[in-house]
């Protein structure tokens, strides 16, 4: 018998964990299927080194990225597949790998095995498997996940305006008048030298918060990751880049970007103060207040289902509130 270990986020509302578990075991009821919801970080280290050990067939991840980014540092180099369903505010891993609420789809992309090997980007020693970098997006992460730990409403907020809140808060931040230009050293193969920048991004996929499509020639098993450098000097050029990033346009074709992709890289922060790192949703805790950032990709690092049936097909559905 097939045994699947789920991971509902604790912080989920208690209908949405019966929900989902009401429906998987509909559709995965030939299946053993292990449910659990760890409150800390070594509850949720502690099931996955039991599920490796007593080697599961697969497991489901219910939240948002930041549960996943949790998740894959025990992951990372293993045989265990994963699946990631979209239970968080932007789920962009999720939609990179096509996953979506419908039942039916769930159940047969588990089924079939449907599985690829992504890369996965280190930095400094942790792992990140979509977008992320230091500066401007990196404060807009602190922002918000500082509101949400603060303020229960906010959390809610989040819950009912979706990834949209991120533009939000990112405006916000824009129209601060906190807003920074730092001087940085960057060493690759492709790129080497000082740039002054707001924001410099690292990617491992086209799309961040299903909005701005940063890095449009990336791929997360390419065996390489995007770096997006911003050099914009004044606020009203980098709003008009982040415009244009929302509506689609080529990055490329902004004389004040420099893009490149490579396998490895190291960031060293020429300014005074410290950064923090940002990725898959998250600020690192261990690169909080950091002035140098070693890159590099792990390649084909973790196993993930993904969805290849049409995305307009109709299934049940699990309809979170």
């Amino acid at each position: 018998m097939q045994e699947i270990s789920i991971y509902i986020n604790a912080k989920s509302s208690t209908s949405d964990r019966f929900d989902w578990q009401k429906g998987l075991e509909e559709v995965l009821f030939r299946s053993q299927l292990n449910f659990r919801s760890p409150t800390t970080i070594a509850e949720l280290e502690e099931g996955l080194e039991s599920d490796a050990k007593r080697g599961v067939d697969s497991i489901i991840s219910i939240g948002g990225d930041g549960t996943v980014n949790t998740m894959i540092q025990k992951l990372a180099g293993t045989n265990l597949n994963l699946y990631v369903a979209p239970g968080g505010t932007a789920n962009d891993l999720a939609s990179e790998l096509n996953s979506k609420r419908v039942m039916k789809d769930l159940s047969h992309v588990v089924r079939a095995k449907n599985t690829k090997k992504m890369d996965l980007i280190n930095i400094n020693g942790r792992y990140m498997a979509t977008n992320g970098g230091i500066g401007f997006a990196a404060n807009v992460a602190e922002k918000i996940n500082d509101l949400r730990k603060k303020f229960p409403a906010f959390k809610r907020l989040m819950g009912v305006t979706g990834r949209a809140i991120y533009p939000f808060m990112a405006a916000s931040e824009f129209l601060s008048i906190n807003y920074k230009i730092y001087e940085f050293y960057i060493e690759s193969e492709q790129f080497t030298g000082k740039v002054r920048s707001p924001l410099i991004m690292v990617n491992n996929q086209k799309t961040i918060g299903q909005t701005f499509e940063v890095a449009p020639q990336t791929k997360n098993d390419d065996g390489s990751f995007n770096v997006t450098i911003l050099t914009h000097n004044n606020r009203a050029k980098l709003a008009n880049c982040m415009i244009r990033l929302a509506s689609g346009a080529d990055p490329a074709l902004d004389p004040n970007i420099i893009t490149f992709e490579t396998k490895k890289m190291s960031i060293t922060n020429l300014t005074d103060e410290k950064l923090s790192f940002f990725g898959d949703g998250e600020v690192f805790d261990n690169l909080q207040n950091t002035s140098h950032f070693e890159i590099s990709v792990l390649e084909k690092g973790l196993n993930v289902f993904y969805n290849d049936l049409d995305p307009y097909a109709q299934g049940m559905e699990v309809h979170l509130s």
